[in-house]
């Protein structure tokens, strides 16, 4: 919602356009923290020779308006230069300049004089000293400003000079950089950014004796939100790359927002480097400063109550930003009433109308839009012909003139020709999407892919070098990754009506972009398109089951909700892109998710009228399903069923998620009689598991799994189970438990992310036990004549493993119990779990059929790493 009250620009003021001429004179100004401000010496005034100094309030900043001395008659008025002075002036002015010679301070700079003296004033006079140090009297105060106002040419020499250092430094520093010495490199930059800081950053001539760097005076010091915003422009991090970071735009503004309120009772007090040197960091252009137009609209609102004259660029901002707050007629009024000022000059020219050019685009008013537009591409100045985009956009948007803009996307061809970009084709191409003109945005692409040698539109049929699956899949697939959900789905339609239909792949995109989107509308236009692709599916298998496919008979199509049975009914088949196996995946996957087990059920018993099998993953997801709707007893039987009749081989995810379905990983409370049904279920998940062919797809399965199957066992208190799955998942998986398992595994949970004293009491109990562990068995190991102080890889592995298995003793409570006692039943364990001979015989040759892992060192050396 905009701001109750209007902020316009009065653009067309004449104090306005000189200050604006001065301004294109100067030039533009560069980043303040590492160029140089205009010497106070030059904007100084000094009273006349021989005149006594007046008493009274303090002038304003910048120049000293000379009045004559009390004492002094008035005379009567004359011009300077004519000789006519009185002969007392005279004999004053000659005694004060020898005693200025004796003193060797002459004065270099005099007083500005009001322009608006009457004939009542006095007539004062203007001396300058010229190289050889004579002093000479001035025609007017006209010649003295300009005198006055420029630098001497040995200060400018020294400036350029100091500049050319800079720049040199800076290059020197990058050089280094890219020659492999970036710690000297750094060090020296450092060392150089103080320099700036200290020296050189932020001077304002003589003021920088005094205050070393730019700030705002006139305020108390206990107003601090004033002392916070000099402390801020005072800071180092300004001048690193040449360019302000994020936390500096953010603070910049907080600052100033702060003590804005306090610099509005004196605006006078803020001097006119701090204004540009704040406009520079407000108005920084980038995506770290994400609310720029917005400050700018209040900053320029400031500027301007603050009597400061705004140079072309910032009126050009100003008046986009007002554009963009909400003010869109105040923002065009302004821009009109500079036509004569912004729009006629030629610093501000293009700028200025193709700011009107986008702003009227944006309102609809195509007609001076246009106008707008051709006042640029017919003037002499250097213009992007891209400014067509925007009027492009506008066009399309109505129906009358939808002609007109390809008419006028046919111009920027011919003005661009081969500089035109693939973004520029893509911004043509969603706006005439947006506005479903899809044959003219077929045709663009076309011209992106051919260079404009077919012209499909008006034709009822497609060339077949367009109409085919795999040119129209290159543009839904440039549309999706886009997110052109809607104008990749236009294009689908349009395509069914010129005969061509998209391939399942295409429109499987497409439904799971729909469906990760997360709306409600996309959500229903996915399962809207992924049904109609199912019931095509299903009227192809009827067809083909009957042996009439050729023929073509008539049939109902499946609807899962109406009709579980298909039947034969007259009726037109609308034969249109059949569902795969992929389709299945990623409903099965969202329905699953969002626990819509209902659904599932009716897509497992559509999926098998299909006749098309089923995956590994679409398996997982109806175990997960049966799982979320605590029927894991159905998960099981599922599973058993795919595995058994369906010849599904299952994956690392199919044994989480068997995990997953055990009532100790789902219930909250945990009772003898859940962990007695529970644990010869996990010894035949574990037996499965090593009997399947699998292998690991990610580093994240490989390094979750482990850890699962150890606390799904430890709930269950299968301390044998533990033990017996830990030696073989270290002869499968590479498996060495970390320190970290192994606090988990003490503390009973892995889930202690809540720092609450009770829960750092466990964590240090625990690490506490671990360490004792490690500690005891490294004692052993000095005792047996091993040295431990530096382990290796091995050995590591070699100790952590055996200080699981002391864990799990203690754990069990039978720490001190004897290994002979123990041997019998990890042996009987390993005999459920199906891994004896893997623990006990040694069998190499089954180890190696068994592994699951591909390349284990490369998993090996990833844990190493770590």
């Amino acid at each position: 919602m905009p701001p109750r009250a209007p902020f316009s620009l009065d653009l067309s003021r004449t104090s306005y356009v000189c200050q604006s001429c001065v301004a294109s004179l100067i030039g533009p100004s560069s980043q303040l923290w590492l160029t140089r401000s205009a010497s106070t010496v030059s904007r100084r005034g000094a009273r006349p020779l021989g005149r006594p100094p007046v008493r009274g309030p303090k002038p304003s900043r910048g120049t000293r308006t000379v009045r004559p001395s009390p004492a002094a008659a008035p005379r009567p008025s004359t011009r300077a230069g004519t000789g006519n002075a009185d002969p007392d002036f005279q004999r004053e002015l000659l005694e004060t300049l020898a005693a200025s010679t004796q003193k060797d301070a002459i004065p270099t700079t005099l007083t500005e004089v009001d322009s608006t003296a009457t004939d009542t004033d006095p007539d004062i006079r203007f001396f300058d000293t010229d190289e050889t140090g004579q002093i000479q009297q001035l025609r007017d105060s006209k010649e003295f400003g300009r005198i006055s106002g420029g630098l001497d040419a040995e200060i400018e020499k020294t400036i350029n000079d100091l500049e050319a250092q800079m720049e040199n430094t800076i290059e020197l520093l990058n050089r280094m950089e890219e020659e492999g010495d970036p710690d000297k490199a750094e060090e020296l930059r450092k060392q150089f950014k103080k320099t700036l800081r200290d020296q050189y950053k932020g001077r304002l001539g003589l003021e920088a004796e005094d205050y070393k760097a730019l700030r705002i005076r006139g305020f108390s010091s206990r107003q601090k939100n004033i002392a916070a915003l000099n402390k801020f422009m005072a800071r180092e991090s300004l001048v690193i790359g040449g360019e302000p970071k994020r936390k500096d735009l953010q603070e910049c503004w907080k600052a100033y927002s702060l003590a804005r309120k306090t610099l509005s009772s004196s605006w006078d007090c803020v001097p006119k480097e701090v204004w540009d040197f704040l406009w520079t960091v407000i108005s920084w252009k980038g995506p770290d400063n994400p609310n720029r137009m917005s400050h700018i609209y209040q900053f320029t609102k400031d500027m301007t109550a603050a009597g400061i004259p705004l140079r072309a660029s910032q009126q050009l901002l100003a008046i986009e930003a007002m554009f963009i707050e909400g003010w869109e007629d105040e923002a065009i009024d302004a821009w009109k009433k500079a036509v004569v000022t912004l729009g006629a000059k030629p610093e501000s020219f293009v700028g200025y109308w193709e700011l009107g050019a986008r702003m009227l685009c944006i309102r609809g008013d195509t007609d001076r839009a246009q106008r707008a537009v051709e006042t640029l591409l017919e003037s002499e100045h250097e213009v992007d012909p891209r400014i067509l985009l925007p009027l492009i956009r506008a066009y399309s948007k109505q129906d009358e003139t939808q002609p007109l803009a390809w008419q006028s996307y046919q111009r920027l061809r011919e003005l661009l020709n081969s500089e035109m970009q693939i973004e520029d084709y893509d911004d043509i191409i969603a706006s005439f999407l947006a506005e479903g003109c899809v044959e003219d945005a077929l045709q663009v692409f076309v011209d992106m892919m051919f260079s404009n040698v077919i012209n499909i539109r008006g034709k009822s049929t497609l060339p077949l070098s367009v109409g085919n699956h795999f040119f129209i899949g290159k543009w839904l697939k440039r549309l999706i990754g886009a997110g052109d959900l809607d104008g990749a789905y236009k294009v689908v339609a349009f395509l069914r009506e010129k005969g061509v239909v998209p391939s399942p792949i295409q429109l499987n995109g497409l439904i799971g972009a729909w469906l990760r989107s997360g709306t409600t509308e996309n959500l229903e236009k996915a399962e809207r398109v992924a049904w109609d692709m199912i019931r095509s599916r299903i009227s192809y298998v009827q067809l083909r089951r009957r042996g009439q496919l050729l023929h073509g008979p008539n049939f109902k199509f499946y609807d899962p909700v109406k009709d579980a049975n298909l039947n034969v009914a007259d009726g037109a088949i609308k034969m249109g892109t059949r569902a795969s196996l992929e389709t299945f995946a990623i409903l099965a996957e969202n329905y699953s998710t969002r626990r819509l087990h209902g659904k599932v059920e009716q897509l497992l018993q559509v999926l098998k009228e299909s006749e098309l099998g089923t995956t590994s993953f679409i398996m997982n997801q109806v175990i997960k399903s049966y799982t979320r709707d605590n029927n894991a007893a159905r998960a099981v039987e599922v599973y058993h069923e795919m595995t058994g009749k369906g010849n599904v081989r299952p994956d690392s995810h199919t044994f989480l998620a068997l995990f997953d379905s055990l009532a100790v990983n789902r219930v909250i409370t945990i009772d003898e009689y859940v962990m007695d049904e529970d644990l010869p279920l996990a010894r035949q998940f574990f037996r499965d598991m090593v009997d399947a062919e699998w292998k690991f797809e990610s580093l994240d399965t490989y390094h979750f799994m482990p850890r699962h199957i150890l606390f799904s066992m430890l709930k269950t208190k299968d301390y044998t189970g533990m033990i017996v799955a830990a030696r073989a998942m270290r002869a499968l998986f590479d498996f060495i438990p970390q320190e970290a398992l192994l606090v988990e595994l003490c503390t009973g949970t892995p889930k202690l992310r809540v720092m609450t004293d009770a829960n750092l009491e466990i964590i240090m109990e625990g690490t506490r036990t671990v360490a004792g562990l490690i500690d005891r068995y490294r004692k052993q190991m000095m005792w047996a004549g091993v040295d431990m102080s530096s382990p290796t890889t091995d050995q590591r592995a070699e100790e952590l493993s055996v200080v699981l298995e002391r864990l799990v003793m203690v754990k069990a409570d039978a720490k001190d119990a004897d290994p002979r006692d123990v041997e019998p039943l990890l042996e009987e364990a390993a005999r459920e779990m199906g891994v004896y001979d893997i623990i006990f015989e040694k069998d190499e040759e089954r180890v190696e059929r068994k592994r699951k892992i591909f390349r284990h060192h490369v998993y090996r050396a990833e844990e190493e790493s770590k």
